[in-house]
């Protein structure tokens, strides 16, 4: 079993792209001098696939003019009453990522290299719309939101709107990963998207922004876009029993599996043809529990262990940069890793 890890960002949803004024110290991504030494680094314990999100919550796509706006007269769980018209990507966006992908491939292909699992969207992307840039408005000196700049909102990229998005968004990033085909680990369409789809959320409820056929449209005509331009195509699921629902045929079956003390983790169930991947599990024991772990070590080690002993074909750790109580990238993690990978600094 290969071991992965989940970036997942440097500055989650401005990663590429414009961002708001005075949140960048200069013109480029806060992640451009770092990510060579990153990835030279986690070569160096082992890991061979990173997993980063590209959109995030969109905040860097659409702005100004075509950022979402708040439709104040819509009812109760439409599109989250956000309108948004799917741009095409920022010139600067394009170039940003095409810098990463430049990044990743400069290290080489073969053993030893790190490849790319870019994530091109995740659930947040669909919630209601936040404003997170206050300006000072001249008439009144008082703060006021600046609308040009939205969070989420962007319902309607995957609902009404899911052919021109895949067109202007999805498939320009792809012709870009054209030419990094051997840096590229597979495409990952939406991460966990249940959050945001009415009958595979787990509350039951039908006030979620997108409707279960909605993103079963979207997934399959983004996956058809992915398998095109000659990439493999997985969906980051939250949970393995929403793949059983959902019965999308991804040619790489992905889950996250924070099982919180009350799950065990599976036998892989896939077909080697299409095979299982444990796309984020915590490196933080004292907030997410293993139950089949607890007579013994809860250490990413023994995870990585279990993970391989009931058939997963990788597995991606959580994470090298996120801050939440979900991570906790240490010294001891980085050294679980090397030893399941390498042997070494199994102590």
């Amino acid at each position: 079993m290969d071991a992965g890890v989940n970036y997942p960002w440097f500055s989650y949803g401005w990663d590429f792209g414009p961002a708001p004024a005075g949140w960048r110290t200069g013109d480029d991504p806060a992640w451009f001098p770092h990510i060579g030494q990153h990835l030279r680094h986690l070569a160096t314990i082992g890991i061979s696939v990173v997993r980063w999100f590209i959109l995030g919550d969109g905040l860097s796509y659409g702005t100004g003019p075509d950022a979402p706006k708040l439709d104040r007269g819509a009812s109760p769980g439409d599109g989250a009453g956000w309108r948004f018209g799917v741009p095409g990507l920022a010139g600067e966006f394009t170039e940003h990522f095409e810098a990463m992908l430049r990044s990743f491939a400069a290290q080489g292909a073969g053993p030893g290299s790190v490849r790319l699992l870019p994530v091109l969207a995740d659930y947040k992307l669909c919630e209601p719309g936040v404003w997170p840039v206050v300006s000072e408005d001249p008439a009144t000196g008082q703060g006021a939101a600046d609308e040009g700049w939205v969070k989420g909102g962007r319902a309607e990229a995957v609902t009404i709107n899911r052919r021109s998005f895949i067109d202007q968004v999805l498939w320009p990033l792809l012709r870009l990963s054209c030419d990094y085909q051997d840096a590229i680990y597979a495409w990952d369409v939406f991460n966990e998207p249940e959050w945001v789809t009415n009958g595979w959320h787990p509350d039951g409820r039908n006030d979620h922004p997108v409707d279960e056929g909605e993103m079963r449209a979207f997934l399959e005509d983004s996956m058809s876009a992915i398998r095109q331009a000659g990439f493999k195509a997985t969906i980051g699921f939250g949970m393995i029993d929403t793949i059983r629902q959902a019965r999308l045929h991804a040619d790489i079956n992905q889950f996250h599996h924070y099982p919180d003390g009350s799950r065990c983790l599976e036998p892989n169930p896939f077909d080697p043809r299409h095979p299982g991947i444990i796309g984020e599990f915590a490196t933080s024991a004292a907030e997410d529990t293993w139950p089949e772990l607890r007579q013994r070590s809860q250490r990413v080690l023994e995870r990585l262990k279990l993970a391989q002993s009931q058939g997963y074909a990788l597995a991606l750790a959580w994470s090298f940069r996120a801050a939440d109580r979900h991570t906790s990238w240490t010294v001891q993690a980085e050294n679980d890793i090397e030893c399941f990978t390498h042997g070494r600094n199994c102590r």
